[in-house]
């Protein structure tokens, strides 16, 4: 089996795209699209069968332009300085009060504050996330890896609402999309239990930590939340198994919440995955994903961010 072939399948449970193209052709366009060929251009349309072989590790993350680490990554098989930087890992202060009570206590009473805050406009437009992402090249057995991040915000556009995609990697490339959620026009549910089926449909692996980090994430760029919503995404958080209080943390985009998280070896490897809510509000402000254990074939120390998501607005 090739190394790319390895790196896929270890990965694919992370993959933020998992799902969303329909085939291999439109997957390779895609990603064409946002690494742009050797020399930076942007490459347009499909690739062509000469063009050295794209894939994406899956591992999506947000991040200011400060915060962004840049990254080369040679994984076995192939050549070159065998480097990697990943973003450092935030700060978190566990207190006694938080030690004392359970992360699924302190969860569900978030979410019965949320849902006292009464309805928040739910349309998508204003929704505002960043993520960066982990993506690797395959240029004839010579793999290689860095970091991409974007800035993404829904806007109204001529025809309807639109997704505009800013590149936070030191370009100023701007991509203008129609935007169409990957998530059904079905109101989204107000309890914990019922939402969590909902986005099985979608996410099988939603009751993990994983499937469930992911499934937040497409919910949480895809729609604005009432407080009623916002409590049942609590709930859904509380509900997984291990879910543990990692502390008080100011996100990456300097804002103070409460830190929950859980682990699991979905992705292949043993990975915590960290929710970051806002006790005020039940606001999911961001989302984290750390290696603990073993970086298997991925070129970075132990422990290593692999993937943070930041909402910024109209969002959580």
């Amino acid at each position: 089996m090739s190394t790319a072939k390895r790196v896929r399948e270890m990965m694919v449970a992370s993959d933020p795209a998992a799902g969303e193209l329909p085939d291999r052709a439109e997957a390779e366009a895609a990603l064409e699209m946002i690494l742009g060929d050797a020399a930076g251009r942007q490459v347009e349309g499909p690739p062509r069968r000469s063009r050295p072989r794209r894939l994406v590790l899956g591992l999506a993350a947000a991040a200011t332009v400060s915060a962004a680490a840049t990254a080369l990554l040679v994984l076995p098989g192939g050549s070159g300085p065998a480097a990697a930087a990943t973003p450092a890992p935030l700060a978190y202060h566990l207190t006694a009060e938080q030690e004392s009570t359970d992360a699924r206590t302190q969860l569900l009473q978030v979410a019965r504050t949320a849902r006292s805050a009464g309805e928040t406009p739910v349309t998508p437009l204003g929704l505002h996330w960043q993520q960066w992402a982990l993506n690797t090249r395959d240029d004839r057995g010579k793999v290689t890896s860095r970091v991409v991040p974007y800035d993404y915000e829904i806007l109204n556009g001529p025809a309807g609402l639109v997704i505009r995609r800013r590149s936070l990697g030191g370009s100023d490339k701007t991509r203008t999309d129609p935007f169409h959620p990957t998530l059904g026009d079905v109101s989204t549910p107000l309890d914990g239990q019922a939402l969590k089926d909902w986005l099985r449909r979608r996410t099988a692996g939603v009751d993990g930590p994983g499937g469930a980090s992911q499934a937040v994430h497409d919910l949480l760029t895809a729609r604005a939340l009432t407080g009623g919503q916002r409590a049942a995404v609590l709930e859904l958080i509380a509900s997984l198994p291990g879910l543990e209080v990692t502390g008080t943390v100011t996100d990456r985009a300097g804002r103070v919440g409460v830190a929950y998280s859980a682990s699991s070896k979905e992705s292949g490897l043993p990975t915590r995955y960290t929710f970051i809510i806002d006790p005020g509000t039940g606001r999911v402000l961001a989302q984290e994903a750390t290696l603990t254990e073993t970086a298997g074939m991925l070129n970075v120390p132990i422990p290593s961010v692999t993937s943070y998501n930041v909402y910024l607005g109209n969002s959580g």
